[in-house]
């Protein structure tokens, strides 16, 4: 029998990690204004986060408060770690350029807190994409890649050959990389196909494929996706559905959840959801103790831990 939320969290103090997590502060808030954050929370049911409405108050020194609201909405519910998205999504109505070295301060900001992934720009030739991810790593001490292909100026699926270099050295780095997925990852939501993520993972079997947003409507594919990995014992592929699990159709990733507890990374994608709001109705899931271990915390940590995170 499952332990009771109240329970679980004890268990869980200092050790969660939240895999989608962006602070509420200069880049990020410029791209997740009032109105995109208070639309998207509306919709999912969720009330606006109390660290991201400091951020916006016109008073001085609102981004360190809302930083500081931030770290200690993490300890209130044993957030350890969070993980940031760099992004350059040139394709949406208000462009957005999340650079690695904002990143690399962040992590400093917030005193090794929350990590970042760094972001890939499209616009730069693949070999100056290349040497960055290089630099990225090396220099600036990020933790993985993050790729919106489908948010290209010429929007891009995953399996186009023309990423293939790119995913040849983020294999050759031995780090992981998050897409994003989901209803937003493109022009259309056939951006989203697991089928394109499939190829790219079965293609590159030694490099960490983690889908954030769970390539959310496909539910049931992006878990067959799961199950494939696990069954053909590659072990590359991992479902993230942070705030999709909460949505019409999410249920399915439950399932998911305690059927292959190793294949799924919790996230929360704040300023999407609250972290305490987020951890506190994912407990009340109905996920075994030893999947919740897995999925809130463990395959995280594994897939860090080659980064000395």
């Amino acid at each position: 029998m499952s332990a009771s939320s109240a329970e679980r969290l004890a268990r869980l103090q200092g050790k969660i990690i939240d895999f989608r997590l962006r602070p509420p502060t200069g880049p990020y808030r410029n791209f997740f204004t009032p109105t995109v954050v208070g639309s998207v929370n509306r919709i999912l049911g969720h009330s606006v986060p109390r660290s991201y409405t400091i951020s916006t108050d016109p008073f001085p020194q609102a981004e360190e408060r809302a930083l500081r609201a931030l770290i200690d909405e993490m300890d209130a519910v044993g957030v350890r770690l969070g993980v940031m998205n760099g992004r350059h999504s040139v394709n949406r109505p208000v462009p957005v350029h999340i650079e690695d070295a904002d990143l690399a301060e962040l992590t400093q900001r917030t005193d090794n807190r929350v990590l970042g992934i760094a972001g890939i720009d499209f616009d730069k030739p693949t070999e100056e994409i290349i040497a960055g991810l290089d630099t990225a790593m090396k220099e600036y001490g990020l933790v993985g890649v993050c790729m919106e292909p489908g948010l290209a100026r010429e929007p891009m699926y995953a399996d186009d050959e023309r990423i293939f270099p790119i995913y040849e050295k983020i294999a050759e780095l031995g780090v992981p990389l998050l897409f994003m997925t989901g209803p937003l990852a493109g022009p259309d939501i056939s951006h989203t196909d697991p089928v394109r993520f499939d190829r790219v993972a079965k293609r590159h079997p030694s490099m960490p494929v983690i889908l954030g947003h769970g390539c959310f409507p496909y539910v049931n594919e992006a878990i067959a996706l799961a199950f494939k990995s696990e069954a053909t014992g590659i072990h590359n592929v991992f479902v993230s559905p942070d705030v999709y699990a909460f949505a019409p159709g999410g249920q399915g990733y439950t399932q998911g959840i305690n059927w292959l507890p190793n294949r799924f990374v919790y996230a929360s994608a704040y300023s999407f959801c609250g972290v305490e709001e987020s951890v506190h109705e994912t407990l009340k899931l109905d996920i075994d103790d030893a999947a919740l271990d897995a999925y809130m915390y463990r395959n995280a940590e594994a897939l860090l831990r080659g980064m000395g995170a």
